[in-house]
């Protein structure tokens, strides 16, 4: 393991908190905030590793995100307001609760992301489906067993660098879009809407016992719950009111009665009044799919939102291309503060860096505070978007 200086990077970071912290209360810091949501595997790639590498080796791992820190404070330089390191396992969490089979990265397809295979075909296969005891089932403890071997080889190598991990499903939707897939998802709510709810009420049920065992292990109190719920926003209005809403709002008002945070990389451009009014969301990260005009119209002073930025500007093309992009969430979001400049959901493996630091550097020169009409070389073709 290479050195790492836990108090000089903490530094750098500790700069860029204070300027985060005050866009998140509705005020203008020198500039708009730039955090550009970068996974491990991002970093894999960039420091010369493959997936299976990656999630294969928790030394490999570590190494990984070690290196990414210190990339994104010296080199990225977007404004990282945290360190720490985690037990990453990718998008695979109710492949582990339910037992579904599950496809990783290996020698043959190194660049395999880890995928669960769809284990809910039939509807007797919701009546099968068991709600797990965390505190007996073998892949929940399987997970922390792990998660406290990832934490001493942290602490082995690097102190007491904060090391994060939770197993947590999806909210129930977007559970169920793992479980059995998109295609069968959206059918089946239209055709069997019975028989959903019925799932969806043993996926709330899931998720609140994982969720209690994770109190019950780590000591942790509830009070701040994020969602990460992609699949719910392509649901038009009236399907997202019957299936989504009742079960994502009980899991707030029962864990997150403090701070509520929603990651979703589809549509939420059709329901801001729920997630401001209903919800009552703090945080919000948005998708490349919604018109920012209406999101940043229903959140101003209320919900603090990051994202929206298209990330497949910066595979190809001109640069300009990546300016109008950064442009238009800047004017249409950033007046007033409350807005994070960032891509619309996870800035994927293959993007390269020199177009992602050429974002970062652009989105700081024209984000500066306060923001005026004349720092816009492409106002003419942002106001026609």
């Amino acid at each position: 393991m290479e050195p790492f200086n836990y108090t000089y990077y903490s530094r750098l970071a500790e700069e860029n908190r204070k300027r985060v912290e005050k866009a998140s209360e509705f005020e203008e810091p020198d500039r708009v905030p730039v955090i550009i949501s970068l996974g491990g595997p991002y970093y894999a790639k960039l420091f010369g590793y493959t997936l299976a590498d990656y999630y294969g080796n928790l030394s490999v791992m570590l190494d990984v995100q070690i290196k990414g820190i210190k990339w994104r404070l010296t080199w990225l330089k977007d404004d990282l307001p945290s360190i720490g390191v985690w037990l990453d396992i990718g998008s695979i969490a109710e492949g582990i609760v339910f037992n579904c089979r599950i496809e990783m990265p290996d020698e043959k397809s190194p660049w395999k992301s880890p995928w669960i295979v769809p284990c809910i075909e039939t509807l007797e296969d919701i009546d099968k489906l068991e709600v797990p005891d965390p505190h007996s089932h073998r892949g929940v403890k399987a997970y922390y067993e792990k998660l406290e071997k990832f934490k001493k080889l942290v602490k082995e190598n690097y102190g007491d660098i904060p090391v994060g991990g939770k197993l947590q499903i999806h909210p129930p939707v977007s559970a169920a879009g793992s479980l059995m897939g998109p295609r069968r998802l959206y059918s089946w709510l239209y055709r069997h809407p019975q028989e959903m709810h019925k799932l969806l009420r043993k996926l709330e049920e899931a998720f609140k016992a994982l969720q209690e065992y994770y109190y019950e292990i780590t000591g942790s109190e509830p009070g701040s719950l994020g969602l990460a719920d992609d699949h719910s926003g392509y649901l038009n209005r009236k399907m997202y009111e019957k299936f989504t809403m009742p079960y994502n709002l009980r899991l707030y008002e029962l864990y997150g009665f403090k701070r509520r945070s929603l990651h979703m990389d589809s549509h939420m451009d059709h329901i801001t009044d729920i997630l401001v009014n209903v919800y009552r969301l703090n945080s919000a990260d948005v998708g490349v799919e919604n018109d920012i005009r209406i999101i940043a119209s229903a959140f101003k002073g209320k919900i603090v939102f990051s994202g929206n930025a298209d990330w497949r500007v910066l595979l190809e093309g001109p640069l300009e291309k990546i300016e109008i992009e950064v442009e238009k969430c800047i004017y249409y979001a950033a007046p007033g503060g409350g807005y994070i400049f960032d891509n619309g959901g996870e800035t994927y493996v293959g993007v390269p860096p020199d177009r992602l630091r050429y974002e970062v550097e652009y989105a700081k020169k024209v984000g500066r505070y306060p923001i005026r009409k004349e720092n816009f070389k492409h106002l003419s073709k942002i106001l026609d978007i």
